[in-house]
């Protein structure tokens, strides 16, 4: 087997322990298992197909952190507070000021006056098997009594650790040469970065094959629990995964990962078979679900879509079989993917990947792979868990519409809506007034008693789907074939 041999010394080392970790079995719906796999063959890491690492941008806690490489053995972390780009967008909710942050392209200069300090990870070859890999923290700020920032520094730091070692075992011709003289080959690394105090350092052996391993063991020392938990991936703004981490750091700190979102409809948004009077059949109608009052998280709130975290390395499609499965009971797509299948499969109620959006709110920032499910309710049915579902039922296309805008407004009102009142799907020209009778026009339509048990016109929903919404009906007017 070849063996890494890491080790990790901290200044203030207390003890050295060693652990040994092997390589285990993978599933299949994961397409990236090792260090050389989960990036691309220059490093630079991927999702399907890796934009450069030169100038991408993240985002954690309340910085936008901008991930620079300018020489092959460096990489740069810039931290800007998300706070400065307040100025630049008048009435920005917390989602649209985060993004901006994002996407904000500005001049080297500009940028270097908002920066309050960085993380430089270099590493270099030490001798025939050996490299070191350190990484620094530089500051423009006094911040020694922030511990939470000091944490923040310690979980991104291993992100970075991830691209060296992709660098090291990717793109070193020696690297490779000392991989194939065969099973007793050992590649020594030596790697220094922020660890909080007392923790001391550690060496362990690990798998060259198993990339989990890897990353359980660089976040071992931080907290022994989340190591062990289940890993997902912090990316940039283009989607590129820049490495794994435990999922409560995604919330501790909010950093931007992969999920999905999907809309389960009862017939298919590409069915365009005109009706008897020529113009296109009726709309499909949509499930929405209310969660349960005893949710901690928007407990009674509504959602138009069946969403999920991404766990590391595993891919969109396989992330949307898995959740409508889990959340609805609608097992189709997970088995036509188990039995060798695809979304292209005739059987497979899945659709391809249909966008992507980014979604930020200040407790979640999200790159979304939006996907459609069609639910066959002569074959299928949909069964949901009590404990996180009050209500579920199958809900006209244009209720939803308008439902959702209802439901914006009033988060407006509240002076909680996470986006902007100028370039969301926020429709300015329609008014409340407008949408409470258009909701009226549809009750009739339907047949709908105006006492229903739960009123369409008072749905709230929750926020992350209502963002998901808005891309979901900018991408919807983009295509004249789907509904």
């Amino acid at each position: 087997m070849k063996v890494l041999l890491l080790f990790i010394a901290i200044s203030s080392s207390l003890l050295c322990a060693a652990v040994s970790a092997f390589a285990t079995n993978h599933s299949r719906r994961h397409r990236q298992l090792s260090l050389s796999s989960v990036f691309g063959s220059d490093g630079a890491a991927k999702k399907e197909s890796a934009s450069s690492m030169m100038m991408t941008s993240s985002l954690a806690d309340e910085y936008a952190i901008r991930t620079q490489s300018d020489r092959p053995n460096e990489l740069r972390w810039d931290f800007v507070p998300i706070n400065n780009f307040a100025e630049k967008q008048n009435n920005a909710g917390v989602g649209t000021l985060a993004l901006k942050a994002l996407d904000s392209h500005m001049a080297q200069q500009e940028r270097d006056t908002m920066i309050t300090h960085s993380l430089q990870c270099e590493w270099s070859k030490s001798s025939a098997n050996v490299w070191s890999i350190n990484v620094d923290r530089t500051t423009n700020e006094t911040d020694d009594g922030n511990d939470f920032l000091r944490e923040l520094d310690c979980v991104l730091s291993r992100i970075m650790v991830q691209y060296a070692l992709s660098k090291i075992t990717t793109t070193n011709p020696d690297s490779e040469e000392e991989a194939q003289k065969g099973d007793d080959a050992i590649l020594l690394l030596h790697v220094t970065l922020p660890l909080p105090e007392g923790l001391g350092c550690q060496q362990i052996s690990l798998s060259h094959e198993n990339y989990d391993d890897c990353v359980r063991h660089l976040f071992t020392p931080l907290n022994s629990e989340y190591a062990q938990l289940e890993l997902v991936d912090m990316v940039n703004n283009n989607g590129d995964v820049l490495g794994s981490l435990p999922r409560p750091y995604v919330h501790t700190f909010n950093i931007l990962h992969r999920g999905i979102g999907m809309i389960v409809t009862n017939k298919s948004i590409f069915d365009t078979n005109s009706n008897d009077t020529g113009g296109k059949s009726s709309t499909p109608d949509v499930y929405v679900h209310q969660r349960t009052s005893t949710k901690r998280v928007f407990p009674s709130l509504y959602d138009m879509f069946v969403g999920g975290v991404s766990t590391s390395g595993e891919d969109a499609t396989w992330t949307a079989a898995r959740e409508v499965a889990e959340e609805l009971g609608l097992k189709r797509a997970l088995r036509v993917l188990e039995q060798g299948g695809d979304n292209n499969s005739l059987d497979n109620p899945l659709s391809n990947e249909l966008f992507q959006c980014t979604i930020c709110t200040s407790y979640n920032r999200c790159v979304v792979s939006m996907f459609a499910y069609t639910c066959d309710t002569s074959s299928e049915t949909i069964k949901w868990q009590e404990e996180e579902v009050a209500w579920g039922g199958w809900v006209p296309y244009d209720v939803v519409e308008v439902a959702g805008k209802l439901s914006i407004d009033r988060l407006k009102e509240k002076g909680v809506w996470p986006g902007t009142g100028e370039d969301d799907y926020e429709d300015e020209r329609v008014t409340n007034d407008e949408s409470e009778a258009k909701m009226k026009d549809l009750k009739s339509k339907y047949n709908i008693d105006e006492q229903q048990e739960r009123p369409w016109e008072s749905w709230d929903f929750v926020p992350d789907g209502l963002l998901v919404w808005v891309a979901w009906l900018k991408w919807v007017e983009g295509n004249a074939d789907i509904l």
